[in-house]
């Protein structure tokens, strides 16, 4: 493929239990806390304690459940290039299944590591070949999580370095312990997304934040915090969301808030970002946040990008200007999936 007169579209997608409330349960319990009994505030209490660790995916065994979409069609709608997935399922002794069904469903090579959970990790799957991948423990040899790093061989634009990464879903000192291990351990120019767990309080207004950190208190959850996301852009991260477009009206985007929520209580949890270095940038206007349609409790986050050829110019990979939610990329040859992967001892074989 010319990359220079395509699109490429860098998409992060959680793969979890399907939520998909009508607003975020954060307004919600505020809007309805006044006419809760007691037995009505438990429930909700009880129907939201969903951990980010803990909420398994279903719906890719590809059939249609009362008229549900499929995962696999909701990711062959967005036409993505190159996705990077967490909290996905791979069972070794199944042929890796259900996710090698899944890349060979849309004709993408993939590897995957495991790691919050045996079978349960991160997974990076490209439309082109992947020439390298290597995963690490983020921090430490007793950290659960790792970072999946993968080079793409990219036709006539040379080598994209994705990794694909799930930050602790409860401690911000530990996400600090491992977003610095990231950094620190890559010079290399790379595109980083995934669902780190750490809000931008530049998303949200003083009421919306104060209702935000109320919530996880009633919740029982770790106060929400902001450090990670400001170390990030001390760092010059380049975040996808600055190059927004027009939103998907059915993702809301909460009262009080600049863009729309990721994850079921409708904070953005869930990033692309490229690091200072990198000759890839993000396409204005084609930052989206698109609905997960029964697939998962997190939204997918998608960006074009575009490729730095030299000092002065910037070459859209597109043949003409890109018009919303169309589809440009059609990939007619693709090769079979491969490249099965999990972690041992910080390292992938």
């Amino acid at each position: 493929m010319n990359l220079m007169n395509k699109t490429q579209k860098l998409t992060k997608s959680k793969t979890r239990v399907s939520i998909n409330l009508p607003d975020n349960e954060i307004s919600l319990l505020k809007s309805r806390q006044s006419s809760f009994s007691e037995h009505e505030k438990e429930r909700v209490a009880s129907s939201s304690n969903w951990g980010n660790g803990g909420v398994h995916h279903h719906h890719q065994n590809h059939q249609h459940v009362r008229g549900e979409r499929t995962l696999v069609e909701v990711l062959r709608e967005v036409d993505a290039d190159v996705l990077g997935l967490q909290d996905v399922k791979a069972e070794e002794e199944n042929g890796m299944k259900p996710l090698s069904d899944l890349a060979a469903a849309l004709g993408m090579n993939y590897v995957f590591a495991e790691s919050w959970a045996p079978e349960y990790g991160n997974a990076v799957l490209s439309k082109w070949p992947i020439k390298r991948w290597n995963a690490h423990k983020i921090f430490d040899h007793t950290d659960i999580r790792n970072v999946l790093k993968a080079t793409i061989d990219v036709p006539e634009a040379g080598e994209l370095n994705f990794y694909c990464t799930h930050l602790d879903h409860l401690d911000e000192n530990w996400r600090m312990k491992q977003i610095n291990a990231i950094i620190q351990t890559n010079d290399e120019p790379h595109i980083l997304a995934g669902g780190l767990n750490s809000l931008d309080e530049s998303d949200y207004s003083q009421e919306r934040w104060t209702d935000i950190v109320k919530y996880y208190e009633e919740m029982g959850k770790p106060t929400p915090k902001v450090e990670v996301m400001k170390h990030l852009k001390s760092k010059d991260y380049t975040d996808s969301k600055d190059y927004a477009g027009e939103c998907e009206s059915v993702v809301m985007i909460a009262k009080g808030q600049s863009v729309q929520g990721t994850c079921k209580y409708g904070t953005r949890v869930d990033y692309i970002l490229s690091s200072s270095n990198s000759p890839y940038k993000f396409v204005p206007g084609s930052y989206l946040v698109l609905s997960s349609k029964g697939t998962s409790d997190h939204h997918i986050v998608k960006v074009d990008v575009m490729i730095k050829v030299n000092n002065n110019t910037q070459e859209n990979m597109t043949k003409k200007p890109q018009q919303h939610r169309q589809k440009i990329v059609k990939i007619t040859h693709s090769t079979p999936s491969k490249g099965i992967w999990k972690t041992h001892n910080g390292e992938v074989y």
